[in-house]
């Protein structure tokens, strides 16, 4: 298994800490869905977690991202693969089995990247990470590889899933146009025409997903009319 084998480690000790990293949705199979392993073809993030830290007026989420590396001590460049996290998360870890140093807290701190101890099946946090704000567009992407998505009506976060069983959705999926890529490249399409619109590519095209709540109070006629 390698380093997968310390990722339930890391992610206990991060739900301790108050993040949700998936489980509550399962597979096909009914195996639980963790946020492990995820993310582009460039970056993938060995363990992340969500929390909600807004206010009742505001929903806003802190991500955080941890790189896990079985080794006898670490090297600079897996305080560098933590780091890179940073394009998607507010806050990154490196959690390892080896030897941590003092110039490698230096090191890390320098960087803004927290340290975490594996050892004896225990992770524990010997350097707290700096606070980081990331692209809201490569956030955004990054949890929607999660399956985590931002309404863009309350503006809440969820996760998006489909219950086949129940017929039960948690989104209603829209599919709007990139205005000005449309009025640039193709002049002709009314892209407020249903019909034109799904004559466009993918890439003229945007989604937003609707959570359940508001899909239920504001438009209850598409309860049981979803469509993919």
């Amino acid at each position: 298994m390698g380093e997968e084998k310390y990722y339930p480690i890391v992610r206990g000790w991060l739900e301790k800490e108050g993040y949700y990293c998936g489980g509550l949705i399962e597979d096909s199979k009914g195996k639980p869905i963790y946020f492990e392993n995820k993310g582009t073809k460039r970056l993938r993030i060995d363990v992340a977690g969500i929390r909600n830290v807004g206010t009742p007026l505001l929903d806003e989420i802190e991500v955080v991202a941890v790189e896990v590396r079985d080794i006898g001590s670490v090297q600079y460049r897996d305080i560098q693969d933590a780091y890179a996290y940073f394009q998607y998360a507010h806050k990154c870890y490196l959690a390892t089995t080896g030897t941590i140093h003092k110039r490698d807290k230096e090191d890390a701190h320098s960087l803004g990247v927290g340290l975490l101890k594996i050892k004896h099946k225990i992770a524990k946090e010997i350097l707290s990470p700096k606070l980081n704000t990331p692209s809201q567009s490569r956030m955004l992407h990054f949890l929607n590889v999660l399956e985590v998505s931002q309404c863009p009506l309350c503006g809440s976060f969820f996760e998006t899933y489909v219950i086949k069983s129940d017929k039960y959705k948690s989104y209603y999926r829209m599919t709007r146009s990139r205005y000005f890529d449309v009025a640039h490249d193709h002049p002709k399409t009314n892209v407020f025409v249903p019909t034109e619109l799904r004559k466009l590519p993918s890439d003229y095209k945007t989604r937003r997903f609707i959570c359940r709540s508001c899909l239920e109070e504001f438009f209850p006629a598409k309860i049981g009319k979803q469509t993919d």
